[in-house]
Protein backbone atom coordinates (compact mmCIF):
# COMPACT_ATOMS: atom_id res chain seq x y z
CA UNK A 1 0.00 0.00 0.00
CA UNK A 2 2.82 2.43 0.79
CA UNK A 3 5.39 1.34 -1.77
CA UNK A 4 7.25 4.10 -3.67
CA UNK A 5 5.41 5.14 -6.82
CA UNK A 6 6.14 5.40 -10.53
CA UNK A 7 3.47 7.70 -11.96
CA UNK A 8 0.20 9.36 -11.10
CA UNK A 9 -2.96 7.34 -11.88
CA UNK A 10 -4.45 9.97 -14.19
CA UNK A 11 -1.31 10.11 -16.35
CA UNK A 12 -1.50 6.52 -17.62
CA UNK A 13 -4.27 5.06 -19.77
CA UNK A 14 -4.51 1.39 -18.80
CA UNK A 15 -7.43 -0.96 -18.39
CA UNK A 16 -8.88 -1.44 -14.92
CA UNK A 17 -10.82 -4.45 -13.59
CA UNK A 18 -13.72 -5.23 -11.27
CA UNK A 19 -14.00 -8.86 -10.09
CA UNK A 20 -17.23 -10.24 -8.65
CA UNK A 21 -17.14 -13.76 -7.15
CA UNK A 22 -20.36 -15.75 -6.66
CA UNK A 23 -19.11 -17.83 -3.75
CA UNK A 24 -20.41 -21.38 -3.42
CA UNK A 25 -20.95 -22.56 -6.99
CA UNK A 26 -23.72 -21.24 -9.22
CA UNK A 27 -26.09 -23.34 -11.30
CA UNK A 28 -25.17 -22.89 -14.94
CA UNK A 29 -28.62 -24.21 -15.86
CA UNK A 30 -30.22 -21.13 -14.27
CA UNK A 31 -28.52 -18.70 -16.65
CA UNK A 32 -25.79 -19.81 -19.03
CA UNK A 33 -27.06 -23.19 -20.24
CA UNK A 34 -30.62 -23.34 -21.67
CA UNK A 35 -30.58 -27.14 -21.86
CA UNK A 36 -34.35 -27.63 -21.97
CA UNK A 37 -34.15 -30.47 -24.52
CA UNK A 38 -31.59 -32.44 -22.49
CA UNK A 39 -33.24 -35.15 -20.34
CA UNK A 40 -30.16 -35.31 -18.10
CA UNK A 41 -30.61 -31.73 -16.92
CA UNK A 42 -33.34 -30.64 -14.51
CA UNK A 43 -34.41 -27.16 -15.60
CA UNK A 44 -36.62 -24.82 -13.59
CA UNK A 45 -40.36 -25.16 -14.27
CA UNK A 46 -40.77 -21.37 -14.47
CA UNK A 47 -37.87 -20.88 -16.90
CA UNK A 48 -37.89 -20.59 -20.69
CA UNK A 49 -35.24 -20.27 -23.40
CA UNK A 50 -34.18 -16.69 -24.06
CA UNK A 51 -31.78 -14.99 -26.44
CA UNK A 52 -30.40 -11.46 -26.80
CA UNK A 53 -27.94 -10.82 -29.64
CA UNK A 54 -26.08 -14.14 -30.01
CA UNK A 55 -26.30 -14.89 -26.30
CA UNK A 56 -28.70 -17.73 -25.47
CA UNK A 57 -29.69 -17.78 -21.80
CA UNK A 58 -32.21 -19.16 -19.33
CA UNK A 59 -35.01 -16.61 -18.98
CA UNK A 60 -37.48 -16.32 -16.12
CA UNK A 61 -40.00 -13.79 -14.81
CA UNK A 62 -38.41 -14.37 -11.40
CA UNK A 63 -35.15 -12.84 -12.69
CA UNK A 64 -36.17 -9.65 -14.52
CA UNK A 65 -32.78 -8.03 -13.92
CA UNK A 66 -31.05 -10.69 -16.02
CA UNK A 67 -33.11 -9.85 -19.10
CA UNK A 68 -32.89 -6.12 -18.39
CA UNK A 69 -29.10 -6.34 -18.17
CA UNK A 70 -28.77 -8.32 -21.40
CA UNK A 71 -31.24 -6.16 -23.33
CA UNK A 72 -29.15 -3.12 -22.55
CA UNK A 73 -25.58 -4.48 -22.42
CA UNK A 74 -25.46 -7.73 -24.42
CA UNK A 75 -23.30 -6.02 -27.05
CA UNK A 76 -20.69 -5.40 -24.33
CA UNK A 77 -21.04 -8.85 -22.73
CA UNK A 78 -19.63 -12.30 -23.42
CA UNK A 79 -20.60 -15.60 -21.78
CA UNK A 80 -17.82 -18.21 -21.56
CA UNK A 81 -19.36 -21.66 -21.12
CA UNK A 82 -18.12 -25.16 -20.37
CA UNK A 83 -14.97 -24.28 -18.43
CA UNK A 84 -13.76 -27.08 -16.15
CA UNK A 85 -12.75 -26.08 -12.65
CA UNK A 86 -11.05 -29.51 -12.31
CA UNK A 87 -12.27 -30.17 -8.77
CA UNK A 88 -15.47 -30.23 -6.71
CA UNK A 89 -13.96 -28.99 -3.42
CA UNK A 90 -14.70 -25.34 -2.69
CA UNK A 91 -11.28 -24.34 -1.38
CA UNK A 92 -9.46 -26.09 -4.23
CA UNK A 93 -11.80 -24.70 -6.88
CA UNK A 94 -11.48 -21.15 -5.56
CA UNK A 95 -7.71 -21.34 -5.95
CA UNK A 96 -7.93 -23.02 -9.33
CA UNK A 97 -10.44 -20.54 -10.70
CA UNK A 98 -8.51 -17.48 -9.55
CA UNK A 99 -4.87 -18.62 -9.89
CA UNK A 100 -4.90 -21.58 -12.32
CA UNK A 101 -3.31 -23.87 -9.72
CA UNK A 102 -4.22 -25.51 -6.42
CA UNK A 103 -0.77 -24.76 -5.00
CA UNK A 104 -0.53 -22.05 -2.32
CA UNK A 105 2.56 -20.42 -3.89
CA UNK A 106 0.60 -18.45 -6.46
CA UNK A 107 -0.94 -15.02 -6.94
CA UNK A 108 -4.50 -14.64 -8.18
CA UNK A 109 -5.44 -12.83 -11.37
CA UNK A 110 -6.41 -9.53 -9.66
CA UNK A 111 -3.10 -9.40 -7.76
CA UNK A 112 -1.05 -10.04 -10.90
CA UNK A 113 -2.94 -7.36 -12.83
CA UNK A 114 -2.53 -4.89 -9.96
CA UNK A 115 1.17 -5.64 -9.51
CA UNK A 116 1.80 -4.96 -13.19
CA UNK A 117 0.08 -1.59 -13.24
CA UNK A 118 2.05 1.12 -15.02
CA UNK A 119 0.10 3.79 -13.22
CA UNK A 120 0.59 4.04 -9.48
CA UNK A 121 -2.78 3.81 -7.72
CA UNK A 122 -2.58 4.20 -3.96
CA UNK A 123 -4.37 0.86 -3.52
CA UNK A 124 -3.42 -1.28 -6.57
CA UNK A 125 -5.94 -3.98 -5.59
CA UNK A 126 -8.82 -3.04 -3.31
CA UNK A 127 -10.36 -6.24 -1.95
CA UNK A 128 -13.66 -5.67 -0.19
CA UNK A 129 -14.50 -9.35 0.28
CA UNK A 130 -14.28 -12.69 -1.45
CA UNK A 131 -11.27 -14.91 -2.25
CA UNK A 132 -7.83 -13.31 -2.36
CA UNK A 133 -4.62 -15.29 -2.85
CA UNK A 134 -1.13 -13.84 -2.96
CA UNK A 135 2.42 -15.14 -2.97
CA UNK A 136 4.79 -12.59 -4.50
CA UNK A 137 2.35 -9.68 -4.68
CA UNK A 138 0.83 -9.44 -1.22
CA UNK A 139 2.03 -5.85 -0.97
CA UNK A 140 -0.36 -4.63 -3.67
CA UNK A 141 -3.53 -5.75 -1.86
CA UNK A 142 -5.53 -3.41 0.35
CA UNK A 143 -8.03 -5.60 2.19
CA UNK A 144 -10.91 -3.44 3.39
CA UNK A 145 -12.13 -5.97 5.94
CA UNK A 146 -15.70 -7.10 6.51
CA UNK A 147 -16.14 -4.61 9.35
CA UNK A 148 -14.31 -1.69 7.78
CA UNK A 149 -10.95 -2.53 9.37
CA UNK A 150 -8.97 -0.69 6.69
CA UNK A 151 -10.81 2.54 7.43
CA UNK A 152 -10.10 2.09 11.15
CA UNK A 153 -6.41 1.41 10.51
CA UNK A 154 -6.00 4.51 8.36
CA UNK A 155 -7.89 6.73 10.81
CA UNK A 156 -6.22 5.23 13.90
CA UNK A 157 -9.55 4.04 15.34
CA UNK A 158 -8.26 0.45 15.29
CA UNK A 159 -6.22 1.22 18.41
CA UNK A 160 -9.40 1.54 20.42
CA UNK A 161 -10.55 -1.96 19.39
CA UNK A 162 -7.72 -3.75 21.22
CA UNK A 163 -8.43 -5.87 24.30
CA UNK A 164 -6.56 -3.17 26.20
CA UNK A 165 -7.56 -0.05 24.23
CA UNK A 166 -4.95 2.46 23.15
CA UNK A 167 -5.74 5.88 21.80
CA UNK A 168 -3.92 7.98 19.23
CA UNK A 169 -2.40 11.33 20.26
CA UNK A 170 -4.50 14.45 19.90
CA UNK A 171 -4.61 16.08 16.48
CA UNK A 172 -2.30 18.85 17.72
CA UNK A 173 0.35 16.44 19.03
CA UNK A 174 0.07 14.24 15.94
CA UNK A 175 0.59 17.22 13.64
CA UNK A 176 3.72 18.23 15.57
CA UNK A 177 5.07 14.67 15.41
CA UNK A 178 4.43 14.49 11.66
CA UNK A 179 6.15 17.83 11.15
CA UNK A 180 9.21 16.74 13.12
CA UNK A 181 9.52 13.38 11.32
CA UNK A 182 9.08 15.03 7.91
CA UNK A 183 11.74 17.62 8.79
CA UNK A 184 14.25 15.02 9.96
CA UNK A 185 13.58 12.77 6.97
CA UNK A 186 13.88 15.66 4.55
CA UNK A 187 17.14 16.76 6.14
CA UNK A 188 18.57 13.26 5.91
CA UNK A 189 17.48 12.94 2.30
CA UNK A 190 19.21 16.22 1.44
CA UNK A 191 22.41 15.24 3.24
CA UNK A 192 22.47 11.68 1.95
CA UNK A 193 21.54 11.97 -1.69
CA UNK A 194 23.32 8.75 -2.55
CA UNK A 195 23.46 5.30 -1.08
CA UNK A 196 21.05 3.23 0.92
CA UNK A 197 20.46 5.82 3.65
CA UNK A 198 19.34 8.39 1.09
CA UNK A 199 17.10 5.86 -0.64
CA UNK A 200 15.48 4.97 2.69
CA UNK A 201 14.91 8.62 3.51
CA UNK A 202 13.32 9.29 0.13
CA UNK A 203 11.19 6.17 0.51
CA UNK A 204 10.01 7.42 3.88
CA UNK A 205 8.89 10.71 2.36
CA UNK A 206 7.06 8.93 -0.45
CA UNK A 207 5.39 6.56 2.04
CA UNK A 208 4.19 9.53 4.05
CA UNK A 209 2.64 11.11 0.95
CA UNK A 210 0.97 7.83 0.02
CA UNK A 211 -0.35 7.35 3.55
CA UNK A 212 -1.98 10.77 3.40
CA UNK A 213 -3.46 9.96 -0.01
CA UNK A 214 -4.71 6.58 1.26
CA UNK A 215 -6.47 8.31 4.13
CA UNK A 216 -8.15 10.72 1.75
CA UNK A 217 -9.31 7.91 -0.53
CA UNK A 218 -10.59 5.71 2.29
CA UNK A 219 -12.50 8.63 3.75
CA UNK A 220 -14.01 9.55 0.38
CA UNK A 221 -15.14 5.97 -0.26
CA UNK A 222 -16.76 5.46 3.19
CA UNK A 223 -15.26 1.97 3.47
CA UNK A 224 -16.47 1.73 7.06
CA UNK A 225 -20.01 1.24 5.71
CA UNK A 226 -19.07 -1.85 3.65
CA UNK A 227 -21.35 -4.86 3.90
CA UNK A 228 -24.72 -3.09 3.75
CA UNK A 229 -25.92 -4.32 0.34
CA UNK A 230 -24.26 -5.86 -2.69
CA UNK A 231 -25.29 -2.93 -4.88
CA UNK A 232 -23.90 -0.36 -2.44
CA UNK A 233 -20.63 -2.24 -2.02
CA UNK A 234 -20.08 -2.66 -5.76
CA UNK A 235 -20.93 1.01 -6.31
CA UNK A 236 -18.21 1.89 -3.80
CA UNK A 237 -15.66 -0.19 -5.71
CA UNK A 238 -16.70 1.39 -9.01
CA UNK A 239 -16.08 4.79 -7.43
CA UNK A 240 -12.58 3.66 -6.40
CA UNK A 241 -11.88 2.58 -9.98
CA UNK A 242 -13.40 5.77 -11.37
CA UNK A 243 -11.07 8.06 -9.43
CA UNK A 244 -8.00 5.93 -10.17
CA UNK A 245 -7.52 4.81 -6.57
CA UNK A 246 -7.00 1.20 -7.67
CA UNK A 247 -6.38 -0.82 -10.82
CA UNK A 248 -8.38 -3.81 -9.62
CA UNK A 249 -11.24 -4.18 -7.18
CA UNK A 250 -12.84 -7.39 -5.96
CA UNK A 251 -15.92 -8.42 -4.03
CA UNK A 252 -17.57 -11.69 -3.05
CA UNK A 253 -21.30 -12.32 -3.26
CA UNK A 254 -22.62 -14.88 -0.77
CA UNK A 255 -26.07 -15.01 -2.28
CA UNK A 256 -29.46 -13.49 -1.53
CA UNK A 257 -29.67 -12.64 2.19
CA UNK A 258 -26.32 -14.39 2.63
CA UNK A 259 -27.86 -17.83 1.99
CA UNK A 260 -24.96 -18.84 -0.31
CA UNK A 261 -24.76 -20.14 -3.85
CA UNK A 262 -23.97 -23.61 -2.44
CA UNK A 263 -27.50 -24.96 -2.87
CA UNK A 264 -27.28 -28.62 -1.85
CA UNK A 265 -30.86 -28.13 -0.67
CA UNK A 266 -33.49 -25.89 -2.28
CA UNK A 267 -31.83 -25.09 -5.57
CA UNK A 268 -34.61 -22.54 -6.10
CA UNK A 269 -32.44 -20.12 -4.10
CA UNK A 270 -30.27 -19.84 -7.21
CA UNK A 271 -32.96 -17.71 -8.83
CA UNK A 272 -32.92 -15.20 -5.98
CA UNK A 273 -29.13 -15.16 -6.09
CA UNK A 274 -29.00 -14.39 -9.82
CA UNK A 275 -31.66 -11.69 -9.51
CA UNK A 276 -29.76 -9.89 -6.72
CA UNK A 277 -26.46 -10.28 -8.58
CA UNK A 278 -27.77 -8.93 -11.87
CA UNK A 279 -29.62 -6.07 -10.23
CA UNK A 280 -26.22 -4.98 -8.90
CA UNK A 281 -24.47 -5.62 -12.24
CA UNK A 282 -27.10 -3.53 -14.03
CA UNK A 283 -26.39 -0.60 -11.72
CA UNK A 284 -22.65 -1.06 -12.29
CA UNK A 285 -23.08 -1.16 -16.06
CA UNK A 286 -25.30 1.94 -16.00
CA UNK A 287 -22.63 3.80 -14.04
CA UNK A 288 -19.85 2.68 -16.38
CA UNK A 289 -21.89 3.69 -19.42
CA UNK A 290 -22.88 7.10 -18.08
CA UNK A 291 -19.87 8.30 -16.13
CA UNK A 292 -16.93 9.97 -17.91
CA UNK A 293 -13.68 8.03 -17.76
CA UNK A 294 -10.22 9.28 -16.86
CA UNK A 295 -9.05 8.96 -20.47
CA UNK A 296 -12.10 8.04 -22.55
CA UNK A 297 -15.65 9.22 -23.03
CA UNK A 298 -17.04 6.74 -20.47
CA UNK A 299 -15.78 4.31 -17.84
CA UNK A 300 -17.23 1.47 -19.94
CA UNK A 301 -14.21 2.00 -22.22
CA UNK A 302 -11.78 1.70 -19.30
CA UNK A 303 -13.14 -0.92 -16.88
CA UNK A 304 -13.62 -4.64 -17.52
CA UNK A 305 -16.03 -6.49 -15.20
CA UNK A 306 -15.34 -10.19 -14.57
CA UNK A 307 -17.99 -12.35 -12.86
CA UNK A 308 -16.95 -15.83 -11.70
CA UNK A 309 -18.01 -18.72 -9.51
CA UNK A 310 -15.69 -21.49 -8.44
CA UNK A 311 -17.82 -24.36 -9.81
CA UNK A 312 -21.15 -25.30 -11.33
CA UNK A 313 -24.01 -27.47 -10.05
CA UNK A 314 -24.75 -31.10 -10.93
CA UNK A 315 -27.38 -31.20 -13.69
CA UNK A 316 -29.99 -33.17 -11.73
CA UNK A 317 -31.80 -32.38 -8.50
CA UNK A 318 -31.14 -34.43 -5.39
CA UNK A 319 -33.72 -35.68 -2.90
CA UNK A 320 -33.68 -32.31 -1.09
CA UNK A 321 -34.46 -30.28 -4.16
CA UNK A 322 -30.87 -29.11 -4.38
CA UNK A 323 -27.96 -29.79 -6.68
CA UNK A 324 -24.52 -31.13 -5.80
CA UNK A 325 -21.17 -29.81 -7.05
CA UNK A 326 -20.24 -30.02 -10.73
CA UNK A 327 -16.80 -29.49 -12.20
CA UNK A 328 -18.01 -27.60 -15.32
CA UNK A 329 -19.10 -24.00 -15.06
CA UNK A 330 -19.41 -20.66 -16.87
CA UNK A 331 -18.38 -17.06 -16.36
CA UNK A 332 -19.12 -13.70 -17.95
CA UNK A 333 -17.23 -10.52 -18.78
CA UNK A 334 -18.42 -7.13 -19.94
CA UNK A 335 -17.02 -3.68 -20.54
CA UNK A 336 -13.67 -2.45 -21.80
CA UNK A 337 -11.89 -4.58 -24.37
CA UNK A 338 -14.62 -7.25 -24.51
CA UNK A 339 -15.96 -8.42 -27.87
CA UNK A 340 -19.52 -8.85 -26.72
CA UNK A 341 -22.83 -10.03 -28.08
CA UNK A 342 -22.08 -13.73 -28.03
CA UNK A 343 -21.57 -16.87 -25.97
CA UNK A 344 -18.34 -18.83 -26.35
CA UNK A 345 -18.21 -22.56 -25.70
CA UNK A 346 -21.11 -24.62 -24.45
CA UNK A 347 -22.23 -27.92 -22.94
CA UNK A 348 -22.52 -31.29 -24.67
CA UNK A 349 -25.14 -34.00 -24.13
CA UNK A 350 -23.43 -35.04 -20.88
CA UNK A 351 -23.35 -31.42 -19.61
CA UNK A 352 -19.58 -31.41 -20.01
CA UNK A 353 -17.79 -28.49 -21.63
CA UNK A 354 -17.35 -28.36 -25.39
CA UNK A 355 -13.94 -27.74 -26.90
CA UNK A 356 -13.37 -24.24 -28.27
CA UNK A 357 -11.29 -22.71 -31.03
CA UNK A 358 -9.56 -19.89 -29.15
CA UNK A 359 -9.31 -17.62 -32.20
CA UNK A 360 -12.90 -17.84 -33.41
CA UNK A 361 -14.65 -18.84 -30.20
CA UNK A 362 -16.51 -21.59 -32.06
CA UNK A 363 -17.12 -25.00 -30.53
CA UNK A 364 -15.11 -27.63 -32.39
CA UNK A 365 -13.69 -31.07 -31.65
CA UNK A 366 -10.23 -29.83 -32.64
CA UNK A 367 -10.39 -26.96 -30.17
CA UNK A 368 -9.16 -26.73 -26.60
CA UNK A 369 -10.93 -27.79 -23.43
CA UNK A 370 -11.44 -24.59 -21.44
CA UNK A 371 -9.94 -24.34 -17.94
CA UNK A 372 -9.39 -21.39 -15.57
CA UNK A 373 -5.92 -20.83 -17.04
CA UNK A 374 -7.57 -19.63 -20.25
CA UNK A 375 -9.48 -16.99 -18.26
CA UNK A 376 -6.26 -15.85 -16.60
CA UNK A 377 -4.45 -15.65 -19.93
CA UNK A 378 -7.33 -13.67 -21.43
CA UNK A 379 -7.23 -11.18 -18.56
CA UNK A 380 -3.47 -10.76 -18.96
CA UNK A 381 -3.94 -10.02 -22.65
CA UNK A 382 -6.68 -7.50 -21.86
CA UNK A 383 -4.25 -5.83 -19.45
CA UNK A 384 -1.40 -5.73 -22.02
CA UNK A 385 0.61 -8.23 -19.95
CA UNK A 386 2.37 -11.18 -21.60
CA UNK A 387 0.27 -14.20 -20.55
CA UNK A 388 3.22 -16.57 -20.99
CA UNK A 389 4.95 -14.96 -18.02
CA UNK A 390 2.13 -15.93 -15.66
CA UNK A 391 0.00 -18.79 -16.99
CA UNK A 392 0.47 -21.92 -19.10
CA UNK A 393 -2.41 -21.30 -21.50
CA UNK A 394 -3.33 -19.15 -24.47
CA UNK A 395 -5.92 -16.39 -24.17
CA UNK A 396 -9.40 -16.88 -25.58
CA UNK A 397 -8.70 -14.39 -28.35
CA UNK A 398 -12.34 -14.38 -29.42
CA UNK A 399 -13.20 -12.56 -26.19
CA UNK A 400 -10.90 -9.62 -26.93
CA UNK A 401 -12.16 -6.79 -29.14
Amino acid sequence: LLMPGRATPASVDERRFLFVFAEGGWDQACLFAPLFDNPLCDMESHATPGQVKDIPFVDSALRPSVRSFLERYASKTVFINGMESRSVAHDVCLRLMTTGTSLPAADDWPAILAANAVADPVMPLLSLSGPSYTHLHGGVVARAGKAGQLADLVSGQALAHRDSPLYAPSATIEALEDKLVAHLTGTNAALLERGRAGALAQGRLESERRAVRAGEVVSALSLESAGLTLSDDIAMLVEALAIGACRCASIGHKGFQGLSWDTHGVNANQSNNFEELFAALLLVANTLAERPGLHHETLMEEVTVVVLSEMGRYPQLNSRGGKEHWTFTSCLMFGAGVRGGRAIGGYDDRIAGKRVDLESGDSTESGEALVPDHIGATLMALADIDPAEHVAAEPIWAVIA
